[in-house]
């Protein structure tokens, strides 16, 4: 398993939702699996939470965040 931790930022990402500008979006992802559990938080530790869910990934590669209606690429991400 891997765990990922991406900070939601407009510099960033595209999207319209600003409720989400400056929380962390946590995902543990399997590699057997295309469902992800992820979590959304304030802090970069986790420990705040404000919403969870699982979400998939697309074509091996894009993990899919549901609260921004964005795909990512993980490879881009390393």
């Amino acid at each position: 398993m891997k765990e990922i931790v991406i900070k939601l930022t407009r510099d960033t990402f595209d999207y319209k939702f600003k409720q989400y500008e400056g929380k962390f979006f946590h995902a543990t992802i399997d590699e057997n699996s295309d469902i992800v559990k992820y979590k959304v938080t304030s802090d970069e530790a986790g420990k705040e939470l404000k919403e969870f869910g699982n979400t998939h990934i697309k074509d091996g590669n894009f993990l899919f965040i549901p609260q921004l209606d964005i795909y990512i690429d993980l490879k881009k991400m390393k």
